[in-house]
């Protein structure tokens, strides 16, 4: 196979584990190869500033179950498929872009835990991203994408720090979860502390003199790109993080807020129709592997119907 060949299966959404594999094989076989996936992701990029679009691309998939993976070179998605059309390559960027700069990922409704190179542990959500860069003194994650929670190994020589949104979440030794949707970065502490501050860079040291907050346990703050990190507030830790087992809490929340969240975990966009009446509260529970059986659900609580377009969009009227 050649490098248009493995962007096509890659970006299938049925790729297995060993294909995986046989493509970082292929990828490191020679320089040819490398200079290959750059020549196709070039392409790609070009033809993505012809068309915008904000449309989620990834094909339906089975839940996988929760698996723990140890850490590995870096799987790099190749570069270039054969496009036809400037809008194939639009949709498709995004997801090529997030698997070339992550070092572990999730695709849409699944759940993995990954041990990082000082024995910490990284959960990620659904859809999620994260790169790792480790030296002496900085254990440092960016949060690419998606929700991931961390429990983190303690030292006395390294700070350990999750960068997302251009604000940094540093911590010594304890368990918390950073989010990052619609251009907000949510940190939500389930033990011990950890300092949230920013604007920030994410190779700096001595953020002493950063605008920052200190939170503890049950503790969780937000912030926008670039923003510093906004007033803490109280939560449940257990309700904000219910996804860890599998799990979609609503408790009072708008009945569009609800549908938004259910739909991370599915490839298909959700559109709702005329006289939809969004701003009814919702409290329910439902399964996060199950999240168009959650959709249905929810339709029926105002007597609509949820339809299904598979890998395009869910219509509900």
């Amino acid at each position: 196979m050649d490098a248009r060949d493995w962007i096509v299966r890659l970006t299938s959404g049925h790729a297995s584990s060993d294909e995986i594999e046989r493509f970082k094989a292929w990828r490191d076989r020679s320089p040819e190869h490398r200079k290959a996936f750059e020549r196709e992701r070039a392409f790609w990029q070009n033809l993505q500033g012809l068309e915008d679009t904000s449309s989620r691309t990834a094909p339906l998939q089975a839940t996988h179950p929760l698996r723990q993976r140890s850490i590995g070179r870096r799987a790099f998605l190749v570069g270039a498929g054969t496009a036809a059309t400037a809008g194939i390559a639009a949709l498709a960027m995004p997801r090529i872009e997030k698997w070339w700069r992550s070092d572990f990922s999730t695709g849409i409704g699944e759940q993995a835990e990954f041990v990082l190179p000082d024995g910490s542990v990284a959960m990620l959500n659904t859809d999620s991203a994260i790169a790792v860069d480790f030296r002496d003194d900085l254990r440092l994650v960016e949060l690419i994408a998606g929700e991931a929670e961390f429990r983190v190994q303690p030292s006395t020589t390294s700070l350990f720090r999750v960068a997302a949104l251009r604000g940094n979440s540093d911590a010594l030794g304890t368990q918390f979860s950073v989010r990052v949707v619609d251009d907000l970065a949510t940190v939500t502490v389930i033990e011990g502390q950890v300092r949230v501050s920013g604007p920030a860079n994410p190779t700096e040291i001595n953020t002493a003199l950063l605008a920052g907050v200190e939170l503890r346990a049950s503790d969780q703050t937000s912030y926008g790109p670039g923003e510093s990190p906004r007033l803490i507030r109280q939560v449940d830790t257990e309700l904000e993080l219910a996804w860890r087992s599998g799990r979609l809490i609503f408790e009072g929340q708008p009945f569009s807020a609800a549908l938004a969240e259910i739909g991370r975990y599915l490839p298909e966009r959700i559109v709702v129709g005329p006289r939809v009446a969004t701003e009814i509260p919702v409290t329910a529970i439902f399964s996060s592997s199950e999240a168009f059986a959650a959709v249905q659900a929810l339709a029926r609580t105002q007597g609509l119907t949820a339809r299904r377009i598979p890998g395009v969009l869910v219509l509900i009227s």
